[in-house]
């Protein structure tokens, strides 16, 4: 196929619009030459920020509103980036700035204006046919112009989009690629792995053409060059010296040598020292800045850290002789099953109420919590879902020797520990159970929003919401986004589908709605343990007929999500279930990983209602931990608020819900409080783009510190792909929720 004949496709665009809207080294060190993504010269730098960045503002609620954003479509696109801050800053065609983690400074030497050549024709030829309805300026909609602008019609700005999106060392890893091929998103082409192919070979052509330019990638060790378990154990031994001898029970050591003997690039050894300490930083829920590990010699190999960077502030008060972390296993688990702990004591349904924790005025030093994240950590993920009373705890890369837990299953004591693999150490973090017990998740979710202070002084009208047609979620999501202290609290609120069906079908028919579209106005219920919590929203009983009724309380068909700003500027995240219980998954009769399956048809995979057994998606969910990280990316996925827009252009898209909304959308005073509620898709936009702003900066600190070379971006997700290298080099196996 010819450079142009890749991607004269069209397609539906206005039906994809209404659909799924988620997306200083040593001397003589040897280099791998691969090819990425740099800075420009003709496109010159607005900003020079420190690498450092200082610490980002958190944007506030629309409810009492900043200067407003232009109108669509009513600001003059220009390609000039500000960059400089670690990430990159984008015209977003209307008067504001989109955020994105890829930037290309100076020191990369790259071309941007030959670049825009070769993208022109290959890359380019794409997305401005099958992409440009939705992310375009040209669409003037509230909708339109959806970030990121990589087919808009001035295509020098396209190309600044598409930059960021793309993986010249490794094209078939571009985002660009792996939104179709994972995602499923508005496949061009007959099927999602197709128009995978197609954009590939796209981005082949365009990286063949500036191959020259893409700065190489160094090693601190050649890549021919072994590293023996004697020669890590000696390198850490000589740096165990020079730590304080009253420190060094609190220093840890993690290494990537194995990952180097095994051939790994020169690129993804840089991926593999971000993930490190990104997973690191992900799970320190009280640390006050970012900490990253330390290189011990020069060789980007071995790296060190203090546990008390990352758990040695708490909230919670730990004073308690008795004071242990919570069982952070599975709700199901506790209410149909027969568990134990990490210690081997039977575990109920109780545990979660009793899941919360007296709490100190305010955050303080916590050397006591250090130790204990750190002991449960070296015990594995043996608290994870499933009918067993103890799951094998996956430690074979804890260097150290091993005995015999309580519960039956190996451990590693903290004194024994030599060292980590740093690949299971990203893995053991981000399992669900482990996850849930060091991040201290409390029980129930408004426990957890009462520790984060999420404001709620005007009631209600505290929160931001939005309804989006479709998220990665089978049916519609609501969600709310409220302030707290140190930035933003979002909450999404799914639920259960059923009938074996597609559910765009079903809408259409009448045989499905999400009671949002018809009940706009959110009804706060009391379905745990405390009334008037600004904590659950009803939408359809869990027992019963499933019929919209908020005056009953109780449990809830749904599923809910939380998503919140650390103190370091890194995310937090936790699940919550029909009762605002703590979970440690999601079922797939809501929302599907489609890492996991990617032999299912791809619309059954996105819209196919119910468990969808009969379509090939066996019960692998969504966990706690690994998914959420692996998903927001960037922090805070981009959306729509389908609801506020639709109404507001009286959209044709209310067809598709006209059987909600025609019950009310005559009546002013609903509408006007629905306007009072849900900002418009323009206002939404400001808001996360600010909290991404929050997250990239906090993310730009460790990729400056932690990637070898010019080029500090990463062009995967590393925590991701920590997690299923680990898996591969240990054999660990995939589980429910594992």
């Amino acid at each position: 196929m010819g450079t142009l004949g890749l991607a004269v496709v069209a397609s539906a665009l206005v039906a994809a619009c209404a659909g799924k809207i988620s997306e200083t080294n040593p001397p003589g060190s040897s280099v791998d030459q691969l090819p990425i993504v740099p800075a420009d010269q003709a496109t010159p730098a607005i900003s020079t920020a420190s690498p450092a960045v200082a610490a980002v503002q958190p944007a506030t609620s629309l409810s009492q509103p900043a200067a407003q954003p232009s109108g669509p479509g009513s600001a003059t696109n220009t390609s000039i980036p500000v960059s400089g801050l670690g990430y990159v800053e984008l015209p977003d065609g209307r008067g504001g700035v989109n955020v994105e983690r890829v930037t290309y400074t100076e020191a990369m030497g790259f071309d941007k204006a030959r670049s825009l050549e070769a993208f022109r024709t290959t890359v380019y030829a794409i997305t401005s046919s099958s992409c440009a309805a939705c992310h375009s300026t040209a669409n003037r909609t509230g909708s339109g112009a959806q970030a990121p602008l990589h087919a808009d019609v001035d295509v020098s700005l396209a190309h600044e989009y598409a930059l960021t999106r793309v993986n010249f060392r490794d094209p078939a890893k571009s985002k660009l690629v792996e939104r179709m091929r994972i995602d499923r998103h508005n496949c061009f082409a007959g099927t999602c792995a197709e128009s995978a192919e197609q954009m590939t070979q796209a981005i082949t052509i365009w990286r063949d053409a500036v191959a020259d330019m893409i700065p190489e990638v160094p090693r601190g060790v050649a890549a021919e060059t072994k590293i023996s378990d004697q020669e890590v154990l000696a390198w850490i031994e000589a740096d165990r010296a020079t730590v304080p001898p009253e420190a060094r029970e609190l220093v840890k050591y993690a290494s990537l040598h194995s990952l180097h003997n095994s051939g790994a690039s020169a690129l993804d050894l840089n991926h593999a020292r971000v993930g490190l300490s990104k997973t690191l930083n992900s799970t320190a829920r009280w640390a006050p800045k970012i900490v990253n590990p330390v290189d011990i010699n020069n060789k980007g190999i071995v790296y060190r850290f203090d546990i008390r960077d990352y758990w040695g502030h708490t909230l919670i008060d730990t004073s308690d002789a008795k004071f242990k972390l919570y069982y952070g296993g599975s709700d199901d688990d506790l209410a149909f099953g027969s568990k134990v702990d990490v210690d081997g004591k039977e575990v109920t349904f109780s545990l979660l109420t009793s899941a919360r924790t007296r709490l100190k005025p305010s955050v303080t030093p916590d050397e006591k919590f250090a130790r204990l994240v750190w002991a449960r950590i070296l015990k594995g993920n043996v608290e994870g879902a499933g009918p067993e009373k103890t799951l094998s705890p996956n430690i074979d890369g804890f260097i150290g020797t091993k005995v015999k837990a309580g519960n039956g299953e190996q451990m590693v004591k903290p004194e024994d520990l030599s060292y980590v693999d740093a690949l299971q150490l990203v893995y053991t973090l981000t399992r669900p159970d482990v996850y849930n017990a060091i991040m201290a998740i409390p029980g129930y979710a408004q426990y957890l929003e009462d520790e984060l202070k999420v404001d709620r002084s005007k009631g209600m009208d505290s929160y931001d919401y939005v309804l989006t047609y479709e998220a990665i979620t089978i049916d519609s999501r609501l969600l709310f986004r409220g302030n707290t202290p140190t930035g933003y609290y979002w909450k999404t609120f799914d639920i259960f589908t059923d009938g074996n069906g597609d559910v765009d079908e079903m809408y259409k028919s009448g045989k499905a709605y999400f009671p949002i579209w018809t009940h706009p106005i959110p009804v706060f219920i009391n379905n745990s343990a405390k009334a008037d919590e600004l904590s659950t929203v009803a939408l359809l009983p869990l027992q019963g007929e499933r019929v919209y009724s908020p005056e009953k309380g109780g449990g809830q068909a749904m599923a809910e999500e939380s998503l919140w700003s650390l103190p370091n500027g890194m995310q937090g995240a936790a699940l919550f279930g029909a009762f605002n219980q703590r979970r440690v998954d999601a079922f797939t009769l809501i929302v599907r990983d489609p890492r996991i399956f990617p032999k299912v048809d791809d619309k059954k995979l996105d819209n196919h209602t119910g468990f969808g057994r009969d379509v090939g998606v066996d019960d692998l969910r969504l966990n706690t931990g690994s998914s959420c990280i692996g998903c927001h990316t960037d922090g805070m996925n981009r959306l729509n608020n389908s609801l506020r827009d639709w109404i507001d252009e009286d959209s044709p898209n209310l067809q598709t819900v006209k059987a909600g909304v025609d019950k009310w959308r005559s009546d002013t005073k609903t509408v006007e409080r629905v306007r009072e509620l849900y900002p418009p898709s323009a206002d939404l936009r400001r808001l996360i783009e600010g909290d991404r702003r929050q997250f990239l900066g906090a993310m730009a600190k460790i990729q400056q510190g932690m990637a070898l070379g010019v080029d500090k971006n990463v062009y995967i997700e590393p925590t991701i792909w920590m997690i299923e290298t680990a898996r591969k080099t240990y054999g660990y196996k995939q589980t429910i929720s594992n």
